[in-house]
């Protein structure tokens, strides 16, 4: 009986790009395009990733595969690693809803390096991505909430394995070393969700995909070069599945696997900020454009919403932007007074603004039996806001903008990277971006390093 790493490499092995549907080419180029950005951006608005991005090109080693901005390249792993950590920096990289995951941080940036390094056409980029996000998103829904629950941080857990996929498809993996690949990819699972619970140790989070993509692409090569690992790795008596869950659904682990693809089912963030205050940020905006936009006038403002929201977004009084983005309290209060919540509104000077600080405080935060019930199914929000004269206004959104349901479109997810990649480019250099990957399975990937 084959184990599920043999299907999973079985999957591999028969993904070519000339079998992957058009409607799944185009999304794997959406989220390209929507990585890219996040990751630009990321690099020139927060700390941590320029930390990291300094001290591997410092390490220096052989030219292998580029990091974002450094203009230089250096050994892939190394890339992976500080690629991914500019990608999720911004906390606006793309998510799987029932996966509980982020899913293009992890295995873009594993993929991007591993085509670098074998060569590989666009193409092979593309079926890799997709392998990956397949993977990576199953293995999520299979353990979530369970593992959600236990306080482990689905990204960091499960990408290790969708960034194996996705290097074993570019790197030409035989199938029995994809099995390699995937299991000593399983034993380098982590991360832990602790992080979003503390306001300075919030700015280290992408280090949970960051490490998981480059365990991936190490991985792989390591699978490619010989290595073995446990074939039972997802469902044996102490592997991924038992470990990091105490239930679990494993028939989502291959249920129409090859005829179904999950990352259609992929969402795009128009926020910079956790996905659980995005419904909440929605509802805000919506508040402020009918005119609830005065400090002085607002007494206050209740938010109803799903436990799992409040305990993952519940941090009170903020005092990094890293961990404002783990505040619907804040994300609230700054939506309401700036209109939007991008990653230029996520700064230490709007933390440091007593107007956002005071109207934050004001928010009450309520568990909702209606919106307790539908979650995961939907991540909503019941925003009521209450002025000093006692008069009431409510918002109420079931879903957050860029779901499957309310899909972005290509010139919304444009203007995002537009927008999130001149934070550190120049307008010229961000349109020449855009129109490569536009163009992507007709480009080569020299085209898309050499600009970014």
């Amino acid at each position: 009986m084959q184990t599920i790493a043999e299907q999973y490499a079985e999957f591999c092995q028969a993904s070519g790009f000339d079998k992957l549907p058009s409607p799944v080419i185009h999304q794997a180029k959406r989220l390209v395009l929507d990585l890219i950005g996040v990751a630009l951006g990321g690099y020139q608005m927060m700390e941590f990733p320029r930390l990291v991005v300094d001290y591997v090109v410092n390490l220096g080693g052989r030219p292998e595969a580029t990091v974002v901005h450094a203009k230089t390249k250096i050994p892939a792993i190394h890339a992976t690693l500080a690629n991914a950590a500019c990608a999720h920096a911004l906390d606006m990289d793309d998510g799987h809803r029932f996966g509980a995951l982020h899913p293009g941080a992890v295995v873009i940036p594993a993929a991007l390096a591993a085509s670098e390094l074998a060569r590989a056409t666009t193409k092979q980029f593309i079926a890799g991505i997709v392998a990956g996000y397949e993977i990576m998103i199953r293995i999520g829904m299979a353990t979530n909430p369970s593992s959600l629950n236990r306080g482990f941080h689905t990204t960091g857990q499960a990408g290790t394995f969708g960034a194996a996929a996705a290097c074993s498809c570019i790197l030409g993996l035989t199938e029995r070393d994809t099995v390699a690949a995937l299991a000593l990819a399983g034993m380098q699972s982590a991360g832990l969700l602790q992080v979003n619970h503390d306001p300075l140790g919030a700015k280290a989070k992408p280090l949970n995909p960051a490490r998981a993509a480059s365990a991936g692409i190490l991985a792989a090569l390591l699978a490619g070069k010989g290595a073995q690992g446990p074939r039972a790795i997802l469902e044996g008596e102490d592997g991924y599945l038992h470990a990091c869950a105490d239930e679990f659904d494993k028939d989502v682990l291959t249920r129409d696997l090859g005829s179904t693809y999950e990352i259609l089912n992929v969402y795009n963030k128009f926020y910079a900020a956790c996905r659980h205050t995005h419904a909440p940020i929605d509802a805000a905006i919506s508040l402020h454009q009918r005119g609830w936009n005065n400090e002085d006038e607002i007494d206050s403002i209740n938010v109803k919403t799903y436990p799992a929201a409040m305990r993952l977004a519940g941090i009170v009084r903020p005092s990094t932007a890293s961990a404002a983005r783990f505040s619907i309290s804040f994300s609230v209060a700054l939506a309401l007074l700036k209109g939007e919540a991008g990653a230029d509104k996520y700064t230490d000077q709007n933390v440091r603004d007593e107007s956002i600080q005071r109207l934050a405080d004001r928010v009450v935060l309520e568990q909702d039996d209606k919106w307790t019930s539908l979650y995961p199914r939907k991540r909503g929000a019941t925003v009521t806001i209450i002025d000093r004269k006692g008069r009431t206004e409510t918002v109420e959104v079931d879903l957050p903008r860029g779901e499957p349901e309310n899909r972005a479109t290509w010139n919304e997810l444009y203007d995002k990277f537009i927008s999130n990649a001149t934070l550190l480019v120049t307008d010229e250099s961000a349109f020449k971006i855009g129109e490569v990957i536009g163009e992507l399975e007709e480009r080569s990937i020299t085209d898309l390093t050499f600009l970014i």
